[in-house]
């Protein structure tokens, strides 16, 4: 079962690819509805860094994926240095998949490994089949770097303050296709020794 906020979380991304296709269906139809009718493309080019700096306004900066990896490379040593191989952590999945795979889960992880994995609402054990839908927090800190080489629309990462693992992640691979979206959501990190 989802939580209120994480239904909210699925609600949105639902709804923010739903608009997306709007948006592309509504763009399409003007495109074709001008060039049906012979009209003339935007004659005005985009405003260059000079015409924005002559407005005083300066164009916002977007993080590189050169900034994102150094960022991802120093939370990874800063979660080595802790050096944690056994450890308890709640992980939930937010993405269009089947709602086993979504509802918020606890797993025991011992060097590397998905030992044992139990639903936070019922305590009843996980199909280990559903383990490939998840991983250890090595294995996330590898998803988001795999990600980041595929150069996807939007990605967004926070991290744990004290241990430095990865405590949220989405990517929204390509802006015109719904359903790509994927959250991972990984809380209450606990070492086991």
């Amino acid at each position: 079962m989802l939580s209120a906020n994480n239904y909210q979380i699925l609600t949105y991304r639902f709804l923010k690819g739903f608009i997306k296709n709007i948006i592309l269906i509504v763009l399409c139809c003007v495109w074709l509805s001008l060039t049906a009718c012979g009209g003339k493309e935007d004659e005005q080019a985009v405003s260059s860094e000079e015409e924005l700096e002559a407005k005083n306004e300066t164009p916002v900066e977007k993080s590189t994926n050169k900034d994102i990896a150094a960022e991802i490379q120093a939370n990874k040593e800063k979660w080595l240095s802790h050096a944690v191989n056994e450890y308890q952590i709640e992980m939930q999945k937010i993405c269009f998949c089947a709602p086993d795979v979504v509802r918020l889960m606890i797993f025991e992880i011992a060097n590397n490994e998905i030992k044992t994995a139990r639903y936070a609402d019922t305590g009843g054990e996980v199909d280990p089949s559903h383990y490939n839908q998840y991983s250890t927090i090595e294995g996330i800190f590898l998803l988001v770097e795999q990600a980041l080489e595929k150069n996807p629309a939007d990605i967004s990462i926070a991290y744990d303050e004290e241990y430095g693992y990865i405590k949220e992640f989405s990517v929204d691979y390509q802006v015109h296709i719904a359903d790509d979206e994927i959250t991972i959501i990984a809380s209450n990190m606990k070492p086991s020794k």
